[in-house]
């Protein structure tokens, strides 16, 4: 147990003792065994500066402890009550207010209570020399504070556990801290990182007891900013322990600068030398300047001396921006401020922006809070500008660092001047030794005395050739080269060294013999190569052999005489003008294309020979514009009075004049084919255009009949009760199917030859498509009692994929000319895999007849447009000669090609191949049959408003769209059209407009109700026998919504009601439903985007793909009523509905009929063509296939007009028309009552 004095427990010190510590000046305070404050007299109240009631009951560790070493104070306090044992007598650091610290020396004992220590007494006094808060100081303390804070060395007083205890005022001056901001740091937060170790290892030696002479270390500032220190450290000891220590240091930062500045300027000056090139010389630059000053952001600009090009050629910067690579012009930056001042600037972010505010610059990217500039200059000139700044803190460089960087920058320049020079010397150097060694010239230089100088390897190998061996430097040339040259040649070379050798240049030709004999020409120049006093040593010698030159100099000659006996023989005419246009020069052939004898001509202003004056100021303006003329076609003046066209070529006069040069050659023979090749060209485009419009008319025409054909079709398709009938059905669609694809693609030809016709290919099986070859063409074969089969090869694929329709297209072709042309016997189809290549395939399709056969001559006529080869008004065969000629396209659109192989009179077999991959069964698309794809109903009932001039069509189209659920009405013509659409409270969802009617066509009426309904007007369908595939996208751009061609089918007007007309969600009642406007899905799709979408783009392959429904081409001779199409009447609408048709049919063309007659009497038979028009189309539409047909034959007559037998032609019309009549009666009931026949 220690003998410290033990006072009562917890009991205050007696007034008098207490008011006795006061006036000895000494302070006391009592704790606790938790080290809170029970007692503390004025004296302690004093020097902490706090009032008594703030000090009572507080904790001494939080209170009066420096916040770094309350820890271990709070540890070594618990330490002394737990064992007991305490130090008679310590200094410690007190934590006064305003954050200041204060040493204290202590003496301090146990108070007890029934012999357990109840607290800890400690009465203290300030040691001297200790304070750094205390603010009175008396007797010597405040003279030494005073001395201490005079001090220019920094003076520092540390704890043993390093915390700051005292440092006088250049101490804090210097480095930058506070006496709060020290209370919260110790001796290791203020050495820099870099010499931390080693201090506070010399500090423990010194605590150590081991002397420590001298102290060299690094202080860093408050700003981060190092302060070289070098001193001496003491270590204070009580009872021979360390307490605390001293040091006093002296600042030698300005030394260590200057040294390293010094450094720094000489590794700057040997960088010139060490450095590989100018980018490694400023990488090195920079990292120099980083050892004497911060350079995060520096960058070198380089100026030319006339100062109007500037380069950055080095610059880093924490902020980067684009500098362009190469020079620049001088703009108003701040480099060129600095250039253009010629003297170094510390620039303020305050000055930098008066300089901008005043005009002085131009800010370029970040504004710095410091730069610090200086011209880079080599005597009186300025090379450029070598600049560091900072972006964060404006005190980062002082004005003294701004004469650091001036200094270096002297030697910056220099070094970067050097380089310069270096590697220009340098690739000067190169430019002259490439010069020298390449190429083909000779090089050498000799001395006065013709000692060899210097030489290039052409020499070099040249010297070997001529000596024998190589070519030393130092040799006499008169000695050794010349020695051995042929005396004329020895004396000519002699005599030029000697005129060069007294500074005359020389150059001469000279012809030696080389080693295989031949001679060789040389070409030799003789210099001196003058000093930089004017005086020379050595002479550069440049020989260049010039055989070839010589060769051509003599070719030349020959080739002038060449050229002039081909400029006499010369059949264009070649002419030369000078500046007043008059002919310097003409070739003879003028006298075969103008007539004129050269001498005649010759003098003469050329314009004499214009036949249009203005012709030859064009031809010199085009010359003198574009420096010649090409193909200028003019006419000239023949001698004896007519012109002749020629075609002029010129150009300026290569002669050096002022003139022109040139060739006009007569082309009166060929301006005389291009007028027939164009006559030729404009009679086949009227050609091709009559084609095409022939090609449109016969497919409006074909579809006519075909919309009621398909139509029915439909319609029977919604009545069929028993499979049976479905089968006829299925059979009976898919025959008209093929029959209108292939009737589509014949039709439109012109997209074949136009190269638009696109392949779709899709998985097929092989028999399937034989089977609808085979349902499609069995019934003509039976009729004419041939045998038709098919046979499919074991090794084909059973499933491939390619374009079906296409593949159908040339198989219909091909076996409607076999059954055409066979009478008896078989028509066969024979499908094999002629090669693999992987999955891909050659199929071969063989169709075998045993028909007529074709003769060898004639088989190559076959596959051409429009050829038939029984052309004879007598043939037995029709046909448009279009089948084969569209059957090879299509086979080589599919990777094959197609070929014939028969004799006449033995029958034939048409092959075709094509490439198609090997498909899975799987890979089918899913084709529900048509009765299985119900048609769902609408939830509002849709009107229609069906415009069609034909009455028969306007029944098909009502009852087809009636079947769809449509309530329909019925106009016939464009007026009645805009009648209906616009009368109140109409509200059609939809119209079904037809395009060609009398009075007023189907795009007109749509334009005059757009123009009254506005954006109220619904959606209007082109419906129309217009099948050609630029049909659908002039109808659309003439402002219709969308396309449907005849003939129509329940699903295409099912699709097209579904596109358009779709109902808005919701259930609304009856009366709503009646008035719920119906809108198309793509217009709601479209409409988030606000793009109007026409549903004529969602079909934009066209119609004609859409419908794909082809048909053969029936004459229709002299049946009167095609029963088929009456039956087909009747399933849909009953003997009532099919015979009301017949009897409207006759009134209306019995009406027609007579008002033709005045008309045919007049001869004026093209006023009849509305009326055949509409009668054809009504007559096919019902089956009245004479009628219709001999309508379609006056109408194309009458077109074509030839109008001869035009009466005789109605005569036959109104015969057919008569039969029609008789029988059609007959026929309903017969169709109507089967079993009553």
């Amino acid at each position: 147990m220690s003998s410290t004095p033990v006072l009562s427990p917890l009991q205050p010190v007696a007034p008098p003792l207490a008011t006795l510590l006061d006036q000895l000046g000494q302070m006391y305070v009592l704790l606790d065994v938790q080290g809170n404050v029970i007692e503390a007299n004025d004296a302690f109240l004093a020097m902490v500066g706090y009032a008594r009631e703030q000090v009572l009951g507080q904790r001494s560790f939080d209170m009066f402890t420096p916040p770094n070493d309350r820890a271990n104070r709070q540890r070594q306090f618990a330490a002394m009550i737990a064992t007991e044992t305490l130090a008679p007598s310590y200094d410690r650091p007190v934590l006064v207010e305003g954050g200041h610290i204060c040493l204290i020396h202590w003496r301090t004992g146990f108070t007890r209570e029934g012999g357990a220590i109840s607290g800890v007494w400690m009465i203290g006094q300030e040691p001297s020399l200790s304070s750094m808060a205390t603010p009175t100081l008396t007797g010597n303390s405040t003279h030494l504070q005073d001395f201490l804070d005079n001090a220019q060395d920094l003076v520092q007083h540390l704890s043993a556990d390093n915390n700051f205890l005292f440092v006088n005022k250049a101490w804090k001056e210097k480095l930058g801290y506070t006496d709060a901001e020290l209370a919260t740091r110790t001796l290791a937060d203020v050495v820099h990182p870099y010499y931390k170790a080693k201090l506070l290892y010399q500090l423990r030696n010194l605590y150590d007891g081991e002397p420590v002479n001298k102290v060299e270390t690094v202080f860093m500032t408050n700003v981060g900013k190092p302060v070289h220190l070098i001193g001496s450290m003491s270590v204070v000891r009580e009872e021979g322990q360390p307490v605390s220590s001293r040091a006093i240091l002296h600042d030698i930062t300005d030394r260590i600068k200057a040294e390293r500045l010094q450094k720094v300027y000489y590794s700057i000056a040997n960088l010139a030398i060490s450095a590989k090139d100018l980018p490694s010389l400023y990488g090195a630059i920079h990292r120099e300047l980083s050892k004497i000053i911060e350079t995060s952001n520096l960058f070198i600009a380089l100026c030319d001396d006339a100062r109007t090009q500037l380069q950055f050629a080095y610059h880093v910067d924490q902020h980067p921006q684009h500098r362009p690579q190469g020079a620049m012009p001088f703009s108003r930056g701040v480099s060129e401020y600095i250039i253009a001042g010629g003297q170094p600037r510390y620039l303020t972010q305050g000055d930098y922006q008066q300089l901008i505010r005043n005009g002085t610059i131009t800010a370029y990217g970040l504004v710095p809070e410091v730069m610090l500039a200086s011209p880079l200059s080599i005597g009186d000139r300025i090379i450029g500008v070598l600049a560091v700044q900072d972006y964060n803190r404006a005190d980062a460089y002082t004005p003294g660092d701004l004469d650091v960087l001036h200094f270096i920058s002297n030697q910056v320049a220099l070094a970067i001047e050097r380089k310069r020079n270096e590697e220009q010397i340098g690739k000067q150097t190169a430019r002259l030794n490439a010069i020298f060694e390449s190429g083909s010239h000779v090089m050498w230089t000799v001395d006065t005395r013709a000692n060899l100088m210097n030489f290039n390897r052409n020499y070099a190998a040249l010297f070997l050739r001529r000596n024998g061996t190589y070519p030393v430097r130092g040799i006499n040339l008169w000695e050794t080269d010349l020695a051995y040259m042929p005396e004329v040649e020895r004396d000519t070379f002699v005599h030029y060294y000697e005129a060069a050798a007294k500074g005359q240049a020389q150059r001469f030709e000279m012809s030696l013999l080389d080693s295989r004999g031949s001679e060789v020409w040389t070409d030799i120049y003789l210099n001196p190569i003058y000093l930089g006093d004017g005086s020379f040593e050595e002479i550069s010698a440049i020989a260049h052999d010039i055989t070839e030159q010589k060769r051509a100099q003599l070719a030349l000659e020959a080739q002038e005489e060449k050229f002039r006996s081909i400029f006499e023989s010369f059949q264009d005419i070649y002419y030369r003008t000078d500046e007043d246009g008059l002919l310097t020069i003409v070739s003879p052939s003028v006298r075969e294309v103008l007539g004129y004898e050269p001498e005649e001509v010759l003098g003469t202003p050329v314009t004499n020979y214009y036949v249009l004056p203005d012709d030859h100021p064009k031809a010199n303006a085009e010359i003198e514009r574009n420096g010649g003329l090409r193909n200028f076609e003019t006419q000239m003046w023949h001698k004896d009075g007519y012109p002749v066209s020629v075609l002029v070529n010129a150009r300026m006069s290569s002669s050096g004049d002022y003139g022109t040069e040139g060739i006009a050659r007569d082309v009166t023979e060929i301006q005389q084919m291009q007028d027939d090749l164009r006559q030729a060209k404009d009679a086949a485009e009227t050609a091709l255009e009559a084609k095409t419009q022939f090609l449109a008319n016969m497919s409006h025409e074909l579809r006519t009949p075909m919309n009621g054909i398909i139509g029915m079709i439909d319609l029977l398709d919604q009545t069929v009760e028993t499979d049976e009938q479905l089968d006829y059905v299925d059979t009976l669609r898919k025959s008209s199917d093929a029959l209108l694809t292939i009737l589509n693609d014949i039709l439109d030809l012109s997209k074949i030859q136009a190269g638009k016709l696109q392949v779709h290919e899709t998985a097929l099986e092989l028999q399937a498509v034989m089977e609808r070859i085979r349902a499609l063409f069995i019934y003509r074969a039976e009729q004419k009692n041939i045998r038709f089969t098919y046979h499919i090869t074991p090794h084909t694929p059973r499933y491939v994929v390619t374009d079906e329709v296409r593949l159908l297209q040339i198989l219909s072709n091909l076996v409607a000319n076999a059954i055409k042309f066979t009478n008896e016997g078989t028509v066969a189809i024979i499908v094999s895999s002629v090669s693999t290549d992987g999955d891909l395939h050659t199929l071969r399709f063989a169709v075998q007849d045993s028909g007529i056969g074709i003769s060898s001559d004639n088989a190559s006529l076959l596959f051409t447009n429009f050829t038939q080869l029984d052309t004879t008004p007598s043939k037995a065969y029709g046909g448009t000669g279009l089948g084969l000629s569209i059957s090879r396209q299509l086979a080589e659109l599919l990777g094959g090609e197609i070929g014939v192989l028969s004799d006449e009179g033995e029958g034939s077999v048409f092959w075709f191949t094509i490439s198609a991959c090997e498909a899975r069964a799987e890979d089918l698309p899913a084709v529900p049959s048509v009765r299985e794809a119900v048609f769902q109903p609408f939830a509002a009932v849709p009107r229609v408003l069906l415009v069609d001039d034909n009455a028969i069509n306007q029944k098909v189209g009502q009852r087809l769209l009636s079947k769809l659920g449509c309530e329909v009405d019925v106009a016939g013509g464009g007026p009645e059209a805009i009648a209906l659409a616009t009368a109140p409270h109409a509200g059609y969802n939809i119209i079904f407009m037809d395009i060609q009617m009398p009075e007023m066509d189907g795009v007109a009426a749509t334009a005059a109700i757009r123009e009254v309904l506005g954006a109220d007007c619904p959606p209007v369908v082109a419906m129309t026998a217009y099948s050609m595939q630029e049909d659908a996208g002039r109808f659309m751009s003439q402002g219709l919504d969308d396309y449907v061609g005849k003939p129509v089918k329940s699903r295409h007007l099912y699709e097209v009601l579904h596109r358009w007309l779709r109902p808005r969600q919701g259930r609304a009642s009856s009366e709503q439903s009646a008035g719920t406007t119906l809108v198309p899905a793509t217009v709601l799709e479209a409409g988030k985007k606000s793009v109007a979408v026409s549903p004529a783009q969602e079909v934009a392959a066209g119609q004609a793909a859409a419908g794909a429904e082809a048909a053969t081409d029936t004459a229709a001779g002299e049946v009167t009523l095609d029963e088929s199409v009456l039956k087909q009447l009747v399933d849909l609408g009953g003997a009532e509905f099919a015979l009301e048709l017949y009897q409207e049919f006759e009134q209306e063309v019995g009406d027609l009929l007579r008002e033709a007659a005045p008309v045919i009497a007049a001869a004026d038979f093209p006023a009849l063509l509305p009326m055949l028009h509409q009668l054809k189309g009504t007559a096919s539409t019902l089956g009245g296939l004479a009628l219709a047909a001999q309508a379609r034959h006056l109408e194309h007559e009458f077109k074509a007009g030839q109008t001869n037998d035009g009466a005789i032609g109605f005569q036959l019309l109104e015969h057919y028309f008569a039969h029609f009549v008789g029988e059609y009666p007959s026929a309903v009931e017969r169709v109507a009552n089967p079993s009553a026949v």
